[in-house]
Order: C-alpha cells, then structure tokens, then sequence
C-alpha cells in the first residue's frame, strides 16, 4: 500500500503542513453532500470509476484487490469477464470537479464546502483548521494557533540581552553559564570585566578590594565634583553682591552730587485723618395695633403693647370685628392622608386642589361628611396642614375661608412648625391680625426642631413688617436656636432687621 504524507512545502512561516497517512488505493475520505456514486467494496466516493458488466461501479484498485480473490461482483455475485469492465474518466472528472464535499477538518468547525480539486489546490493549503508541524520542535499544532505556539515554542530563537547572540530557548542555560560573559556587578564603578555566570561569585570574592577601592574613588569623585560646584557658585554670587555694591556706590554719589532730599528715619509719618462712619437713621417702629392702642403705646413705649393682657371688651371687640374666627378646637390627634368623599378617594392634594380653585362650597360637603378634615388631613412627608399651605402658597381668601372652620392652632408639622412659623417665612402682617391675642400668646415663642421661633424665620427672611408685628406682640428676641443665634444675629440678616432689634433692645 503506497502512502505519502502530506506537506506544505510553499510555506515558509517555519511550519510544514501533515495530515493522515492517505491511502490512494481506495475511494475519496472526504464527506460528500451527495451520497452516489458510492463504491460497492470501499463504500466510499469512488476513485478511478470502473463500471463491471453487471451494472455495478467501484474504485478501480478496490476491484483489483478484490478480483485477486474472486472474479465476480461482490455485490451481485454475479461472474464477468475482467476484459469487459470499462473505466470511466467521464465520471472521475465529474466527482473531482462537481461533486461538493466538507473540508476534512469539518468536525474541528470548518466551515469550507467545494470540490476535491479545489481543496488539493487551494483551500488545503489555506485551512485554519489543519494540523501543521512546527519545524523546531516538531510538534503538530493547528495553523490557526501557530502565532501562539511561536511565543510559547521551546526550541523558539531568543536575543540574549547581555551578550546579543540568538540562542535556542531550550538551551538557555546552557548559554548563560557556558556562552555568554555578563558584566560585573561593579560594572558601573569602573570593573569592565565580563566573566561567565558560574564564575561571577569567584570573581567578586577575589577582586573585593578592588571593588571597594573603585566604590571609594567613585564616591569621591561625585564629592569633589559636588564641592566644586558649590565653590562656583557661591563665587557667582559673590561677584553679583560686588557689583551690586558698586552699583549703590555710583547712585549715592550720584545723589549727593545733585542735592537730592534723601528720606531719613526721623521723618514724621503722614497721619491720616479718620471719617466716622455715619450711623443709619432708626426707621420707625409700625405696630399694627387698633388706632386708640397705637396712641396709648406711642405714649409709653413705641416698642411694646401698652398692656399684655388685654381686656375682656377689646377681645369682644376683636371677635365683632372678625366674625371668621371660631373658637379653636383641640384635635383628636389621627392623622389622615385620604378621604372618601361620594365614593370617591380624596388625598390631601386633591382636597387642596378644590381650595385652590376657590370651589369652597364643594370643600364645606366634604366638611359636613368629614368634620375632622381640617385638622387631620396632612400632606406628603412634611405633614402640614391645609391652613399651613395656604400660608405657605400665599392664598390669603383661602386662608380666610378655611379660619371659618374650627382649627387647632397648636398643631405643628413634621419639623415641629406651627402657623406662626409659616407665616414669619412666607405670609404677612394680614395673616397675623386673623389670630386672636390668646393664639398669638400661645405661639409665638414655639420652637421647631431646630428651636427656631417664628421670629427667628421672619428675621431669616428680612420680613421687616412681620418683625415688627411679632416683637410688639411679646415675641422674645433673646431665644436663640440650635447654633445659639439669637434671631438678628442669623447670616441672612440685612442691616433693616438687625437695625430694628437694635432700637427695640435699646428702648
């Protein structure tokens, strides 16, 4: 049985194509899309196509073969004449040439379909998925895998970094201690010698004097070079300070030569005149007080109410003249966050949404279903109230609608406000006058969680009308909050307000 292996001899990467031994006395090894033309003995694709007189085809060395044992069709059994076969090249060329077939390497993901005259000429010398030798090492390694297997081979050619030589990398001990002479390790102290790697420790034991004599006068070198710099140096700078010297001397020859006043140290400074900054006029006081108050405290005290509690008539008085203040009434303490209202869930928002547009005949159904809206219902994580963000939102006619319902003034929201706070940071004076005095007394001085009072919010927002108001109402402008401010002393204070604690203090 002849076989061959199979080389790429046109490759010249240092690799050389294999493959498994190919018997070429059979049919073709390779995987055919079509399954005729089958050999009746080999049951492969038929090589050298021999027709027998029965009909039947087969690779004409598998008939041969067979014929050495006996003269009939091995599939019909039926005896011939071996001078009546006939070959066909008709049909060989047919099969090289038409019949598509799988790469060899199908099975290791080639993907490669064709003839067989086309994988012999091109594709088989082109096939990533081919076993090829590597010439060093003689090891099979698929082509795909060739430039990894260079990096990695044992007999590849490496440049010695001391020496230059290529060597193989498999003998790389064999260069270092027998080929390559490497520098001394006092190579860079003046020891030029190159001595063998197994030599080296021989070497730096018999020439340590040597090397300790080298290291010294490499040292002092640097040394001397060091001082000598130094002694530039400093040379540079003495011939600098010289002629500086020189050049003081021209000019105070120069000075004298022409009479120039000179500056002497006795010389009396210049004395600067100050200005005394002038002080702002106080601005009046505005308390918003009934008009026969306003005149009895400007008589007494422009700062403070003529009287701090005041009288059963003026509260009488107060309640004709504002007929939307009910008595306040104690909550239950529950909390709401939505109603149902005709079926309907209602939260906090959608409850304001009705006051915001002025619907306040629908808002008093939902009262008479829900009498506890006013002061239970809160909104959102800051938990305020519907009074709150009708302040808060400067909605004064909702304001005034919702004071007609019964309010517990001393609710206060998650950060511990009460109304009070709210309006010192957003509302007005008109807010103010809807309290009563038994409410303002009860509130004004309320902390929140950082114990600010309403005046220290109203101090923050320079609301000047509202200052003015409060501290005539008894607010106490020496509480001070959590950083110990006082309200006029917090950094958002302009000079108005500080100025009007000022001349409430002084008064």
């Amino acid at each position: 049985m002849a076989a061959s292996r199979d080389y790429d001899h046109n490759n010249t990467n240092g690799y050389s194509s294999s493959s498994s031994m190919e018997d070429e006395n059979t049919g073709y090894p390779f995987d055919f899309l079509e399954t005729d033309f089958q050999c009746v003995i080999c049951t492969m694709v038929i090589r050298g196509f021999t027709e027998l007189p029965c009909g039947h085809a087969g690779c004409k060395f598998c008939i041969e073969r067979w014929e050495k044992k006996k003269v009939a069709c091995c599939e019909c059994q039926e005896s011939y004449d071996k001078t009546k076969k006939q070959e066909s090249r008709y049909n060989d060329r047919k099969i090289k040439h038409e019949r598509l077939a799988r790469c060899k390497q199908h099975e290791q993901g080639c993907t490669w379909r064709g003839s067989i005259a086309d994988y012999k000429d091109q594709h088989r010398k082109r096939c990533g998925f081919r076993n090829v030798r590597c010439r060093l090492c003689n090891q099979k390694v698929v082509r795909n895998q060739t430039e990894e297997h260079k990096l990695t081979c044992t007999h590849r050619l490496v440049n010695c970094t001391i020496c230059g030589t290529q060597y193989s990398f498999i003998n790389k001990k064999k260069h270092d201690d027998e080929e390559c002479k490497q520098h001394c390790d006092y190579w860079q102290f003046g020891c030029h010698e190159k001595v063998y790697k197994p030599h080296m420790e021989r070497h730096l034991a018999n020439s340590a004097r040597r090397h300790i004599e080298l290291v010294k006068s490499h040292y002092d070198r640097i040394v001397t070079e060091l001082v000598s710099e130094k002694d530039k140096k400093i040379t540079e700078l003495n011939t600098t300070v010289n002629l500086q010297s020189k050049h003081i001397t021209e000019l105070t020859t120069q000075l004298e030569r022409t009479k120039l006043p000179m500056a002497t140290s006795s010389s009396s400074p210049t004395v600067k005149q100050t200005v005394k900054p002038k002080t702002l006029p106080r601005p009046p006081i505005r308390i918003y007080e009934r008009e026969e108050d306003k005149q009895q405290q400007q008589a007494t005290n422009p700062f403070r109410p003529a009287s701090i509690h005041e009288k059963k008539e003026d509260k009488q008085q107060q309640q004709q003249t504002n007929p939307f203040r009910p008595a306040s009434t104690k909550w239950d303490g529950k909390k709401m966050h939505e109603i149902v209202f005709q079926g309907e869930t209602l939260t906090y928002y959608d409850v304001w949404k009705i006051l915001f547009e002025n619907k306040f005949a629908k808002f008093e159904e939902i009262f008479k279903q829900k009498p506890n809206i006013v002061n239970s219902l809160r909104g959102g994580v800051d938990g305020w109230t519907l009074l709150m963000n009708a302040v808060d939102g400067d909605r004064f006619d909702v304001f005034v609608h919702l004071m007609k319902y019964p309010q517990d003034f001393s609710l206060v929201d998650n950060d511990g406000q009460n109304v009070l706070h709210f309006v010192g940071s957003y509302g007005t004076v008109r807010y103010l006058e809807m309290f009563d005095q038994q409410t303002i007394k009860k509130l004004i001085n309320g902390r929140n969680i950082w114990n600010k009072t309403p005046l220290h919010r109203a101090a923050w927002r320079n609301k000047h009308d509202v200052i003015r108001w409060l501290l005539a109402k008894g607010a106490n402008p020496e509480l001070k909050n959590d950083h110990g401010q006082r309200p006029d002393e917090q950094r958002k204070c302009d000079g108005v307000t500080k100025e009007i604690f000022r001349s409430f203090r002084s008064s």
